[in-house]
Order: C-alpha cells, then structure tokens, then sequence
C-alpha cells in the first residue's frame, strides 16, 4: 500500500475520507518500478511475492514510466532472462493521481479495456506513484456507491424529518390561531346583527362586517397554507362521499355573490340539474370552487362577469368550469402562478391581497382525485379553469 503521509487520503472509515472524493491515489499500490533491462525473472519473483498486484512499472532513470509489464506476460515466457523492454506495454494506461475513481473508469473502457486486468499506471505530477488495478477500481467503487447511499439516506431523513416539523407547526400554528380569531369573528356578526341591542352609529356595523369578513379570509388562509403544507409532504387525505355536484356549486357561487357585487363583478352559473353525483371529498370539491371563483372575482375588473359551469363530458368526465372576462395570464404568468406562494406581476393584482396558495393549492386538490385542472388563458381575453374529475368518479 502507499507509504504513510499527511498528504494522502486518509484511510477508509474515517471521516476525512467519507468527506474526500474517491480519486485514483486510493488505487495508487508503490511498488519500485523496474529498470528496462531488469531480467524477467526478477520481476516474475517480485510478482509471486506480491499476489495482489496486477503488473509492475518499467521506468527510465529520469523516472519516466516506460511501461509495464502484466503477470500474464510473464507466465508465458520461454527464456526468464529476457530483459524487461522487449515483453513490456509500452503504451500503459496512465492516469493521474487526482482523476475521480468514475473517470477513471471511463479512461479504462474507452482508452484501453485490457487494464482491468493488467493493471495500469498512477502518477502524481507526471511521476509514478504506484500501480492500479481493476480489482482494487471495483472494490473502491462500490465503496463509494455505498457511502452516497448512505449519504442520500440520511439526506432523505433529515427532509422526512424537516417535512414532519413543518407540518406539525402548520398545524399548531393554525391551531393557536384559529381559538382566538372564531372568538374574534363570533363577536363581530354579534356587533353586525346587533344582537346585544341597536347601535347608533351605523358605521359600526360596518366595522364589525369587515372585522367578521376579514377573519373568514383569514381563516381561509390558514386552511389553505395547512391543506398545502399537507399536500406537499403527501400526507393530505380524503373523505369520500357521494357529492351533490349541483348544490355544492351553487352554494359556492352563493357564498362569493357578495364579495363580486362588492367589486363589481357578476356571477353567473350555467349547471344542467340533471348532473350526476360525484364520489370525492365534499368539503375539498367546495374549496376548489371557492379557490377558483375567488381568483376570477379577485382578477375581473368592474362590469365583468364569472361564469360557473358545469358537464359531463363525451369521455365520462365531469367538468367544472369557471371562465371569467378578466385580465388573463401570459404563460410564464401561469407557470408563476401555478407555484406555491406565486403571484401575479400587474397592475391589476397589485391591488388584491393573497398569497398566492390558492391555484397551486386547488391543482394538488383535484389531482388528489386523479384528476386534473386544464387552464385556457391569454392577456386581456380573460381565464377558463377546469376542474376534470375522471370518469371512475362520476355516478357516486
């Protein structure tokens, strides 16, 4: 093996060398090269004493590696006295000492296949170091394979663990939240509905409505961010049911026609009543619709319209639209926006608050149904989002 040296890779197990690359000095075995005139049968005794090496070097006395001469060349041979240039490779596969141990590989199969058996030379700064072999290059290389497979391993544990953490503080965080803001809202509709008795300013219950609609966003956003952060580590489930399809989108238009008179906007709904029931997760198929109608009223300027519809389509699937006549999205709009915590870049979105969950969060929600979200949209020519639910689905 190579002598001892502070400079040399440190031995295998430490951790220095779990940090270092596998590079060919690993390979390097110093063995004193012979002189091109050395007999045969000196370098075959030599070998015979060294089972593990594959050939021996052949170098000038400038130190210049001439060649090599394999174990198998010198079985062969007829006369031991034969001097070491006439049955020596004179052109060894060469590599440096730095070169990693994948290169190394390569060089071999592609420059010269024979030096996994006859070894090869390993210099350092132009200079012989020791000899390699194909045995020692295998051994080296699942070595490395198994040490980034630990390594990945522990990778992908500590982002299991980091995912768990995140999830458990979404979930605390949403928690810790929630008491105080249902406590929050519960006293503003009492404020807004006067409950308690008449308030004389009326300017009051429109405080207590815009406290009460700012805490329903509110929580709507901490449902989202949990429902998201769930998604992303794959630990969102389902709770399936026959849906009433029908009731289900008219109610969520419903619930937004307040906001859209507010912006201006209208909502109009165009659902056959003889759509089938679908086996999904009701309360998610409602946050899908909401999520959706709630960004086409949010990007729709004053005197638009959204558009809520529904069909089976000619393959089985359901469908579930919603197109709106607003400012519409170029394409790398869409892809922006089809990440978690995207948003739109316009002058239009500038003047909405969100955060960009919604979208990204309703295309993980049907695909959690094996579904789909197509998406038809261009600048000032307005947005259809589909919801496509597959066939197996439809019927309950």
């Amino acid at each position: 093996m190579l002598d001892s040296d502070p400079t040399s890779p440190a031995p295998s197990g430490t951790p220095e060398a779990e940090a270092a690359p596998l590079v060919a000095a690993l390979l390097a075995v110093y063995e004193p090269p012979a002189g091109p005139d050395s007999p045969c049968r000196a370098l075959r005794d030599r070998l015979a004493a060294q089972p593990g090496l594959p050939a021996l070097a052949v170098t000038a006395e400038d130190g210049r590696v001439l060649g090599l001469v394999d174990r198998l060349t010198l079985a062969g041979l007829a006369d031991p006295e034969t001097p070491a240039r006439t049955v020596m490779d004179t052109a060894p596969l060469l590599v440096d000492a730095s070169l990693p141990l994948c290169e190394v590989a390569r060089r071999i199969m592609q420059d010269k296949p024979g030096a996994l058996a006859s070894g090869f030379v390993v210099l350092e700064n132009g200079r012989y170091l020791g000899i390699g072999s194909g045995l020692d290059l295998l051994a080296r290389t699942d070595e490395q394979i198994i040490q980034r497979t630990r390594q990945l391993d522990e990778a992908r544990r500590v982002a299991e663990r980091a995912d768990r953490a995140k999830t458990a503080f979404f979930a605390c965080m949403s928690h810790e939240i929630r008491t105080p803001l249902n406590a929050m809202m519960g006293f503003a509709e009492l404020l807004e509905k006067e409950v308690l008795g008449p308030i004389s300013n009326p300017l009051y219950r429109d405080y207590a409505r815009d406290i009460a609609e700012s805490g329903r966003y509110l929580m709507d956003l901490i449902n989202d961010l949990l429902d998201l952060s769930k998604a992303e580590a794959g630990r969102l489930e389902l709770t399936e049911s026959a849906v009433d399809v029908l009731r289900v989108a008219v109610g969520s238009a419903r619930l937004l026609s307040d906001r859209a008179a507010r912006a201006g906007v209208g909502i109009d709904t165009d659902l056959p009543p003889d759509l089938p029931p679908l086996r999904a997760d009701e309360r998610k198929v409602r946050q899908m619709l909401l999520n959706l109608l709630s960004n086409a009223v949010k990007f729709t300027p004053p005197d638009g319209v959204v558009t809520l519809s529904g069909r089976v389509a000619a393959d089985g699937t359901l469908c579930l639209s919603v197109h709106d006549t607003g400012i519409g999205m170029t394409a790398d709009e869409l892809e922006k926006a089809l990440e978690p915590w995207g948003q739109i870049d316009s002058a239009l979105g500038r003047n909405h608050i969100g955060t960009g969950l919604g979208l990204p969060l309703t295309k993980r929600l049907v695909e959690l149904h094996g579904g789909r979200l197509d998406i038809d949209t261009a600048p000032d020519r307005g947005t259809t989002m589909t919801l496509v639910f597959p066939a197996e689905r439809v019927g309950g």
